[in-house]
């Protein structure tokens, strides 16, 4: 498990920590001795000894001090350098693109109807030697999921998404966008989607009004760590609640639900596919606007402290009501969310945790390096030594191992988890008044 405000600074943060506090407790000792009393040369040689070991780790301490500081700059530098090489060959590709379909379109075109037709031999033909062939070279290969899982998909799919508005624009021959600003980011591209798709009449991706109502209504104990808060994120369950709200004495917790449907046609889920790219293309989402409904009706008031705790679109959505400003908002914890590309205030204290084969908050493209630097970022490897399991299609964005994930965070000596933890366990305390909400859109 790596965390860090980029990849992995906080263990030279900590060793420097360390090493600086066992630097004070002998700089303490041998000030309170007197070299003077030690009569026998065995003491005084021990004496120096221990003069010559607090000097080293002196330098030890300013060592892991200045290499922290450094590793931190460089991260920041290759990331950024990292998303302009894929932005500058994104915008290229989308410029040859019309030559490369012009030369090679017949072949691609004719590839793809010998599989199409080899597909329908195997349908046409069951047990053949052929479709056994094909049966055992699918087994040996990796399916769907365990090949969305591979961090280098991961990867590459941030840096693809990020670089698609510079895609578009090199097809259209026009100048490669900027990196940052009104028409910079996957969120045009998802606006201009949309925006297409309504005006040929079409409703998929079409954003409808929605409604809320309170479920259930009890009372909870405050969680007792990451693995407690985390569990009481709502499952993304059919027909379920998606949103949680605990009111304590010192504010409000809400927890909001991960995607449900992932269908492009608005049914009366509106955790789904079309809030998903509304919320990209940074528009009022069906999932965002539910929220908000619910937590007007909760009581939450703009002065009243807010947490915010989400999974996957969830946690999206999270990051921009604390975007909005509307909330105050002071921390926001995350798991497999997509929010790499909004803009959170700096004051407000996030905890991002991700797994390196989850492939979903890669959806939001390259995290902005402001962002990463200033936000807490947990990084979990799930299948280093081990395959990812056959038969998911996206394993690692599981709620129920984040929530495992959660109790190793639990378990970490880090500082900076432990400084988190704690931040929030004195913002809630006591017993707590919980409801629940259904939200669905209005057809």
């Amino acid at each position: 498990m790596r965390v860090g405000t980029g990849v992995d600074t906080v263990a030279l943060d900590d060793l420097s920590g360390r090493v600086h506090a066992r630097l004070w407790q002998l700089e303490q000792a041998l000030a309170s001795a007197h070299p003077l009393a030690f009569t026998s040369p065995q003491a005084q040689q021990a004496f120096h000894r221990a003069q010559i070991a607090a000097q080293k780790l002196r330098e030890l301490a300013q060592a892991t001090a200045e290499g922290s500081r450094q590793y931190s700059q460089r991260e920041h530098y290759l990331r950024q350098l990292s998303e302009n090489l894929s932005s500058t060959l994104m915008w290229n590709l989308g410029r040859v693109m019309p030559g490369l379909i012009a030369s090679f379109g017949p072949e691609v075109i004719g590839g793809v109807a010998i599989v199409l037709a080899l597909a329908a031999a195997r349908r046409l033909t069951p047990g053949s030697p052929f479709d056994q062939f094909v049966t055992r070279l699918e087994h040996s290969l990796p399916d769907s999921g365990q090949f969305l899982s591979q961090p280098l998909v991961v990867q590459a799919t941030a840096h693809l998404t990020s670089g698609a508005d510079d895609f578009v624009a090199g097809l259209l021959g026009l100048p490669q966008p900027a990196q940052r600003g009104a028409l910079a980011g996957e969120d045009l591209v998802a606006g201009a989607a949309i925006a297409g798709l309504g005006l040929v009449g079409s409703k998929t991706l079409q954003e409808t009004r929605v409604r809320v109502h309170q479920d259930s209504t009890s009372e909870t104990p405050a969680p007792e760590g990451y693995q407690d808060l985390i569990s009481r994120i709502p499952r993304a369950d059919e027909g379920a609640s998606q949103i949680r709200i605990e009111h304590y004495e010192s504010g409000y917790v809400v927890y909001l639900s991960g995607t449900i449907d992932a269908g492009v046609e608005p049914t009366n889920e509106p955790w789904d596919m079309t809030s998903n790219i509304s919320a990209i293309a940074e528009l009022d989402s069906g999932s965002y606007n539910a929220a908000v409904q619910a937590m007007r009706e909760a009581g939450i008031s703009a002065e009243d402290n807010v947490i915010i705790v989400g999974h996957s679109q969830g946690g999206l959505v999270a990051a921009q009501l604390a975007a909005s400003g509307d909330y105050r908002v002071s921390d926001v914890v995350t798991v497999g969310a997509p929010l790499h590309q909004v803009d959170i205030p700096e004051e407000v204290n996030v905890i991002a945790v991700e797994h390196a084969e989850d492939v979903i908050p890669s959806l939001s493209g390259v995290a902005i390096p402001a962002a990463t630097a200033a936000h807490l970022t947990v990084t979990r490897s799930l299948y280093s030594t081990a395959q990812a399991p056959r038969g998911e299609l996206l394993p690692a964005h599981n709620l129920s191992r984040y929530v495992e994930t959660a109790a190793v965070m639990d378990r970490s000596g880090d500082s900076k988890l432990t400084a988190g933890k704690q931040q929030l366990t004195e913002r809630m305390q006591g017993k707590a008044t919980v409801t629940t909400w259904r939200a669905d859109r209005v057809q």
